[in-house]
């Protein structure tokens, strides 16, 4: 070949290559630009939420709608004094298919089983008997979006929620605190819970150690009507109370300012946005609504675990981050272990994290909240147990048996004739 015509194909050919890396650039830089839509895009059903057919319904009866429970044959008083912990699991069905995540799907039961168990069901067993119902959740699309559907779907997970707690109450004593946990769109579900059965004059109210709402937003002004008499905590051994926060990392803004503005609550009634809502925030590391910073060496530890059995408790990372809340909002340093940290994926932010940065903090607080509400001695006492007790066998004496015939009477009267 002449070597002009090789210097034509260089040429061409460093034409074509600049080509391609712009198309590239161009793709990369409007994927990282347009991730968060191209990702709820794809989760979407494509299909009203009327037509939709939903999955069939858990039986809370049977131990396999169960991600949690315990033998329920064995009487609670002989294991222990504490509590009843009913925890609502987080969301990890993305969407696409479905609205709601079919009873069915083996794989997210895995990972509800291998990472979502471990490390946000596990850390309150300590407190407490655990309870935790696999239910149809809301993918995660109905959580990213406004519309109407999406409300349904979120509806459609809290009546799963709402019957198994249901189940629940049948299976704890009232002698037993009761601790609510939440975590992520299970959080949102602990809201609606705490209006349906602890607000007003519940008795239930008198049981509850805390109820922990975790990374779902609760606007203050639900306590002055919707969660009334409840009120938020103010210290680590407060009862009756709600220990809410939602947590975000260096980098994190756009997500602190959807969790703030765009997410919905239900406020008993319907759901409304949080957009302008003053937020309930308490720092784990402190138990404190105030806003002082709190530095890393008061937090106890944070978890990433896989697979663990459910008796078998991880070893926490401590001194992994300091905190503090902001504009109810509460504000994490970066994780000194990158396990702790979320990962880079497409739809990261709205991902359920395979870790608990504050797994230590939430097992001791726990425990400690149900302590004092058994100490305060406003539960009810169970009666003794007769097994101790001597029987005395009583002599039963035979019993005459009764006629058709009525008795004769016999009157003074008679005797005289």
């Amino acid at each position: 070949m002449p070597k002009r015509q090789r210097r034509k194909l260089r040429t061409v050919h460093k034409v074509v290559t600049g080509l391609i890396l712009a198309v590239v650039v161009i793709v990369v830089t409007g994927v990282l630009t347009w991730r968060d839509d191209i990702f709820q895009t794809i989760q979407d059903p494509r299909q009203p939420f009327q037509t939709y057919e939903p999955p069939a319904a858990p039986d809370y009866a049977t131990a396999e709608s169960w991600l949690s429970q315990p033998d329920l044959s064995v009487d609670p008083f002989e294991l222990d004094e504490k509590g009843d912990v009913f925890v609502v699991v987080p969301s990890v069905y993305r969407g696409g298919e479905h609205y709601n995540l079919p009873s069915d799907d083996l794989r997210r039961k895995t990972k509800l089983q291998r990472i979502v168990r471990p490390n946000y069901v596990t850390p309150y067993g300590d407190a407490g008997r655990l309870f935790a119902p696999y239910y149809r959740q809301a993918s995660l699309y109905s959580y990213m979006t406004q519309r109407e559907d999406a409300r349904l779907a979120q509806e459609f997970a809290y009546q799963d929620v709402r019957r198994a707690f249901e189940v629940f109450l049948t299976q704890s004593p009232p002698e037993r605190p009761i601790v609510l946990v939440g975590h992520n769109q299970g959080a949102a579900h602990v809201t609606r819970l705490l209006h349906d059965f602890f607000s007003g004059d519940s008795p239930l109210s008198k049981r509850l150690a805390v109820a922990y709402v975790i990374d779902y937003p609760v606007p203050l002004d639900l306590f002055d009507d919707a969660l009334s008499p409840l009120s938020p905590c103010e210290g680590p051994s407060d009862t009756g109370c709600v220990a809410a926060f939602g947590t975000f990392m260096p980098g994190e803004t756009s997500n602190a300012e959807r969790f703030a503005e765009r997410l919905l609550v239900h406020d008993g009634d319907d759901f409304a946005s949080v957009e302008n809502r003053p937020l309930s925030c308490i720092n784990p590391l402190t138990w404190s609504r105030t806003e002082d910073y709190a530095p890393e060496r008061l937090h106890k530890g944070g978890v990433a675990a896989e697979g663990l059995e459910p008796d078998i408790r991880p070893a926490a990372q401590p001194n992994q981050v300091g905190a503090q809340c902001l504009d109810g909002l509460l504000f994490v340093d970066k994780p000194r272990s990158r396990s702790l940290r979320r990962p880079l994926m497409v739809g990261g932010k709205f991902r359920t994290l395979p870790s608990n940065l504050f797994y230590e903090d939430l097992k001791q607080n726990a425990v400690a909240r149900v302590d004092a509400l058994l100490a305060s001695g406003t539960l009810p006492k169970r009666a003794e147990r007769l097994d101790n007790f001597e029987l005395e066998e009583i002599e039963v004496n035979p019993v005459t048996p009764a006629t058709d015939k009525p008795p004769t009477a016999t009157f003074p009267e008679d005797e005289k004739r």
